[in-house]
């Protein structure tokens, strides 16, 4: 499973400073990122639904 930072193939000049990416763990998981501000609601953010994709083809 890939991150949230590695889903949307962030520079690390950009991630770096994401609170998701500092505490490890995806934006989705804490509600915090990089495009939170841009799609507060995950359910219309395109990172979260590309994992969710990858999700359902594991299955």
């Amino acid at each position: 499973m890939q991150n949230c930072w590695d889903l949307k193939g962030c520079p690390a000049s950009h991630y770096i400073k994401c609170p998701a990416y500092e505490r490890r763990i995806d934006c989705w998981e804490i509600k915090q990122g990089c495009l939170c501000h841009v799609y507060p609601n995950c359910e219309s953010c395109p990172i979260f639904i590309k994992h969710k994709e990858e999700l359902r083809d594991k299955e």
